[in-house]
């Protein structure tokens, strides 16, 4: 029968009894369905000898397993794990080091991005592992040893997938996944300010600087609303939405109707608000407007730098050995776009230096990047 730890102190003696391992398999299970932060419902642990299901509902004091998550010569063995350090992070534990991500170990030998678990376990063991527990309310009481062996189980398989991947990985290529980690744990605090939040929102580089300046100050005031209360950003108001208001700059709230597919409970709600905002957005001078881009002497356009962006990428992947998916994802291209010329030079200290240019990533790809003579002379 598995049991669930519930209390401060079996949670204490378990970190106190596995701290001098050297591998901890850790998972998490969460709900994240109308929730801006995940909900977390329990956290899985194995070091290969000792199971330990432990119940984040009923505890609360998260001392020792945050010294245990930073404790140095222990490495946390996770698969995926952007959401799992999100869920980790609502209880305070900020620091998981030194990380190792099996879905990054299988991406960095080249068998392909974003591999799911269960395929990964099926493909390196044989074995297949039971979904059918994926979507349980990991916030319901009590647990049913069905849905806790479930959970244990992507802990329990995560040693077999370490045995293997790190039997065909370089010592280069494991130190190289064990950076990436530690870039993976920088990522939550090089978050962008409220103010630059519209630079997120797909296809806004097309908008004028007048559609920019509303688009400015709806995106920081939904982040924020949505920060506050703790609501998914969709169920505020769709990216969509947030760029046909700024296109149309409706003046008054019978106005908002107009904009296809917006909430009639978040008009009801917001509705003055809206409109003031638009308003304060539309008598700024021009001069307080964000460009689209900024320095366009040096910049060849949007599609033009992105496809530099991509092949530069692909170089760097060549000369190094590294899958590209590996060495660079969608999100991070755009933030070093935005930040070398949708910014002027004035904001540009305000916003995260892009991962293109911190940790490993510097060395190896840095060198390949088109750099503006604006940032790089």
């Amino acid at each position: 029968m598995i049991s669930v730890i519930t209390d401060n102190a079996a949670l204490a003696t378990y970190c106190q009894q596995v701290t001098n391992s050297t591998l901890l398999a850790v998972d998490t299970e969460f709900i994240r369905q109308s929730t801006l932060y995940p909900k977390l419902g329990l956290i899985q642990m194995f070091d290969g000898q000792q199971l330990a299901l432990v119940d984040p509902l009923a505890i609360t004091d998260w001392l020792p397993l945050r010294q245990l998550f930073a404790n140095l010569n222990l490495v946390k063995l996770l698969h995926s794990c952007s959401e799992d350090i999100e869920a980790l992070a609502t209880v305070g534990i900020t620091s998981i080091t030194p990380l190792f991500d099996t879905q990054l170990a299988a991406e960095l030998l080249g068998w392909g991005s974003s591999m799911g678990y269960a395929r990964l376990v099926e493909q390196l063991t044989g074995e297949v592992l039971d979904k059918s527990e994926s979507r349980t309310d990991w916030l319901a009481r009590p647990l049913s040893q069905t849905q806790l062996q479930y959970a244990a189980n992507d802990v329990h398989f995560l040693f077999p997938l370490y045995q293997h991947l790190t039997l065909q990985m370089t010592t280069q290529q494991q130190q190289l996944l064990l950076a990436e980690g530690q870039q993976l744990m920088q990522r939550r605090a090089q978050q962008l300010p409220l103010a630059f939040k519209y630079l997120e929102i797909k296809n806004s580089w097309q908008l004028t600087p007048r559609e920019l300046a509303v688009l400015r100050e709806l995106a920081a005031w939904r982040q924020a609303y949505a920060m506050e209360k703790d609501l998914a950003l969709g169920l505020i108001l769709k990216d969509i939405q947030l760029i046909e208001l700024a296109k149309r700059r409706p003046a008054t709230a019978e106005s908002l109707l107009n904009i296809p597919g917006m909430p009639l409970r978040e008009i009801r709600r917001h509705a003055k608000l809206l409109v003031e905002l638009i308003t304060t957005a539309k008598e700024l001078p021009p001069a307080s407007c964000p460009q689209r881009f900024y320095h366009q002497h040096d910049f060849v356009g949007y599609k033009e730098t992105t496809e530099l962006l991509t092949k530069a990428i692909k170089a760097a992947a060549v000369a190094h050995a590294i899958p590209a998916e590996f060495i660079s994802v969608k999100r991070q291209l755009n933030e070093y776009l935005n930040w070398c010329w949708r910014v002027a030079d004035e904001d540009r200290q305000s916003l995260p230096v892009p991962e293109y240019m911190l940790g490993w990533r510097q060395q190896y790809l840095l060198p390949f990047l088109p750099k503006p003579a604006h940032i790089f002379a």
